[in-house]
């Protein structure tokens, strides 16, 4: 069963195009079994859409970009050494 700390506010689930809260997913979870359990909290991390026990579920995540103190939005970080920026 999917715990409340598993479903991050970052997700939107979508059960046959209808948006779900968290509780209601919680719920639905219990009839999982454990291949299908992995296999949803593997597209949590991912997103996408699929079918499991013939309904579809679609998981929309958020990216979280990070700002920096001047409210610019942050980039990968740079190599260090001189001879890696070559």
């Amino acid at each position: 069963m999917l715990s409340k700390q598993s479903i991050r506010k970052e997700h939107t689930i979508f059960l046959n195009k209808v948006e779900m809260s968290k509780e209601e997913i919680i719920e639905i979870s219990q009839d999982f079994t454990d291949t299908e359990e992995q296999r949803f909290r593997k597209m949590l991390k991912q997103g996408g859409t699929f079918f499991m026990q013939g309904k579809e579920f679609e998981i929309r995540r958020e990216e979280n970009k990070f700002r920096n103190s001047k409210g610019d939005y942050e980039e990968a970080a740079k190599p260090h050494r001189a001879k890696d920026w070559e």
